[in-house]
């Protein structure tokens, strides 16, 4: 007998930033998205739905993050953020008029305070080659950047772009139906829901790797995180956190609850009773 986990991913999104960072001589795939979405969602009475943001540098991209950030908090603001530019799979999202790239996990950071602002309401969708590469910043012992995610997984020309995500973005607009948007997706894009995967690889962790070896590594990230917070180090506060981590790796249900907080800033979604009886039921059938 094997038991499932229950989660369901909502999308609440209530405006499109678009972020441009083409260069004035490329094909304007932002400004024409932007003027599309906001021809439609007018249609409908979703006025001021739509945003766009010319990007020229780093700062700039910065500078606009806070002020989204600032506006999430101040109201019930749940952006998505759509990044209409270059990519590269190693060097990571491009900024032509800069000619600066920001990279997968750098860009992480910078969204990531977005996303605490709507505890976990931040969807990011990429229009740029290979840029699926920003999963691979999120980490189960950190707060997780985005609540969703939507960016292709390999080199990919504009116009396809433009076919997949205008219909995508209307169908969210008309009925906030996440999966049936999807379908309208080109077969290179790949979606990453942040809840979906947490609780995976956290089912997965107590099945298989929660060892003492696992929790000393978690120990020490812990503690790195305290002394990184405290903004000092020595050898005093190091033996005064170290009982408090230790005695809180040692009780699963409390480890649980608080790494399910600080990843979804906040959210519970799966009491810690269901995800201990799905284990229990998995490993009596195995």
């Amino acid at each position: 007998m094997t038991a499932e986990l229950t989660y369901t991913a909502t999308c609440r999104n209530n405006h499109l930033f678009i972020l441009d960072g083409l260069t004035d001589g490329e094909s304007q795939t932002g400004r024409r998205l932007h003027e599309d979405v906001t021809d439609f969602a007018n249609s409908i009475g979703r006025h001021n739905y739509c945003t766009r943001h010319v990007i020229k540098n780093r700062n700039m991209l910065v500078a606009v993050l806070k002020a989204i950030e600032t506006e999430c908090k101040a109201s019930v603001l749940f952006p998505a953020l759509h990044f209409e530019c270059h990519g590269d799979g190693e060097k990571g999202l491009w900024l032509a008029a800069s000619n600066e790239y920001i990279s997968w996990q750098d860009l992480a950071i910078l969204i990531t305070p977005v996303n605490a602002a709507t505890r976990n309401n931040v969807s990011v969708i990429l229009a740029s080659c290979e840029s699926f590469k920003l999963c691979e910043s999120v980490d189960i012992k950190s707060p997780c950047p985005f609540h969703f995610m939507i960016a292709p997984n390999q080199k990919i020309e504009a116009g396809a772009t433009q076919d997949s995500l205008l219909p995508f973005y209307k169908e969210v607009i008309l009925t906030g139906e996440f999966n049936k948007a999807l379908a309208y997706l080109d077969a290179k894009f790949m979606y990453f829901i942040a809840g979906e995967w947490f609780y995976t690889r956290i089912a997965s962790f107590y099945s298989n790797h929660y060892s003492a070896k696992d929790k000393q590594e978690i120990m020490k990230q812990m503690i790195d995180a305290e002394v990184a917070k405290a903004g000092y180090s020595n050898r005093q506060l190091i033996r005064s956190i170290r009982p408090k981590v230790k005695k809180f790796l040692s009780d699963q249900k409390e480890f649980y609850q608080a790494v399910e907080s600080q990843f979804l800033h906040g959210s519970t979604n799966v009491p810690y009773a269901d995800l201990k009886k799905f284990i229990d039921l998995n490993k009596s059938s195995r």
